[in-house]
């Protein structure tokens, strides 16, 4: 796998400098980070250039040996670019190019036959019917997608406008990526070779799998159960229902699995299985930012009560429970609360509470003594006495600098107009935060959930 996300050269076969056409969006998006090591050879029968580039007629005219090559002809072109592939000796090749298995049985019978041409000289093929592949590491978007902003995170997805629209959700999150792969019909590179390939990679420290069908149930599992120790994996099946499961055979093909026998497959091979896109996405953010608790005592601090019940209710109905705050606990934080606020779990300290009480209270609850292993700093914006909106927020993180970040640490900041200030500081700071009661639940419920797996595992 890693001479897909590492390639040396690569040919862009059906490149044009036509906006409109998908061949110039991956033409593009490579050239457009000009630190890029791979040399882009443009592989047009219509044009001499391309993007300023020298276009050649096929990839036989090419003068060097290729690693990878990015099909983006018609369909009905596409097994005869292969053959060209293979008469190259190209090392990879991605089929970005729609209109397969996943039209009828005709087109299955022309993706088997494509694959076991590759297959016999030792080609590898991702596709057909995808966006393509990124290693942002490296500044290479070998896709027609946008480009995430850096990170920690490796996705592989069965669908490429899923992945596109979770890529874009994550930059809301300040959430980056560090490689990424649609893998589409997947008629031979699977979701097994993905996560296998990104448990080894040390700048994959978080995994997201998007999956509607499994081939081979077996390498899937074992995948997955082979990774979880080592880093967390997360997955959203789609196509639960039976209106889903219709849906996904026509989208790429295949036949969706049974998602109750998916989803405890996934679960007992310690991965988190999430049921939305929210949930999805929160579980990124919070496995890329969060260490994990070494128990699972709650601390909630805030300066709303009604947050703090709201919160107080998800809990309960994920099945989690609020620490009792010790008398050494109560004594540190009596100095920094008014005096009609009473010291249990939630702490209301009102809404008077500026930074300091922020700072204060939250570094006592994160102190290796305080009893507390998760602490939930709720702040909701107070539009009076001068109040500002990131105050609260920049007090909270402080603490949780202060103390060394040993502790997972859940800011939940709920609505006010100062979001852009925030997002500006949690991305200079590299801390999340999280908007409602019901992600900061689910936020603590997959981390004591990922450090019982762990525990009971002994790893």
């Amino acid at each position: 796998m890693k001479r897909f996300f590492y390639p040396q050269t690569i040919a862009v076969i059906g490149a044009t400098d036509d906006p409109k056409k998908f061949g110039n969006a991956v033409t593009s998006n490579l050239l457009s980070n000009t630190n890029l090591q791979a040399q882009v050879f443009p592989i047009s029968r219509n044009n001499s250039t391309v993007s300023g580039l020298k276009a050649y007629k096929s990839v036989n005219e090419v003068p060097v040996d290729l690693d990878l090559a990015i099909i983006l002809v018609p369909a009905n072109i596409v097994p005869s670019i292969v053959d060209q592939c293979i008469n190259k000796k190209v090392e990879r090749i991605i089929i970005v190019t729609a209109g397969f298995g996943e039209i009828n049985e005709e087109g299955k019978e022309i993706e088997q036959q494509m694959l076991e041409k590759s297959k016999s000289v030792g080609i590898r093929i991702i596709g057909p019917n995808c966006v393509g592949i990124q290693n942002v590491d490296i500044g290479m978007n070998a896709s027609f997608i946008q480009s995430p902003i850096p990170g920690n995170i490796s996705m592989v997805s069965q669908s490429g406008s899923f992945g596109c629209a979770v890529i874009d959700g994550m930059k809301w999150q300040n959430c980056g990526i560090s490689k990424f792969a649609n893998i589409g019909n997947a008629i031979d590179v699977s979701f097994d070779d993905i996560i296998n390939y990104f448990k080894e990679d040390e700048n994959s420290q978080v995994i997201a799998v998007y999956i509607e069908s499994v081939k081979n149930g077996k390498a899937f599992f074992k995948g997955l159960k082979e990774t979880s120790p080592k880093k967390p994996v997360v997955v959203l099946k789609g196509g639960r229902t039976s209106a889903g499961m219709a849906a996904a055979e026509s989208h790429t093909g295949s036949i969706a699995s049974n998602y109750t026998i998916l989803k405890t497959a996934v679960e007992q091979a310690g991965a988190t299985m999430c049921k939305t896109i929210e949930e999805y996405i929160i579980a990124l953010k919070t496995f890329s930012y969060l260490t994990l608790p070494r128990g699972k005592k709650i601390g909630v601090l805030t300066n709303s009560g009604g947050t703090g019940v709201l919160f107080s209710d998800k809990a309960e109905e994920l099945g989690l429970k609020l620490a009792n705050f010790s008398d050494q606990l109560k004594e540190k934080l009596s100095p920094h609360l008014f005096s009609l606020v009473q010291k249990v779990n939630p702490l209301d300290m009102i809404a008077g509470a500026r930074e300091k009480q922020y700072y204060e209270i939250t570094k006592a609850m994160l102190e290796e003594d305080s009893g507390i292993d998760i602490v939930v700093a709720c702040g909701v914006y107070p539009p009076f006495l001068g109040m500002k909106f990131e105050n609260n927020y920049r007090g909270i993180i402080r603490a949780w600098n202060d103390t060394g970040r040993k502790k997972p640490i859940i800011p939940l900041l709920v609505f006010g107009n100062g979001y852009k200030t925030i997002t500006s500081f949690a991305k200079q700071e590299h801390v999340p935060y999280f908007s409602s009661p019901s992600e900061a639940a689910y936020a603590v419920k997959i981390l004591i959930q990922r450090m019982k797996y762990l525990n009971t595992h002994n790893l």
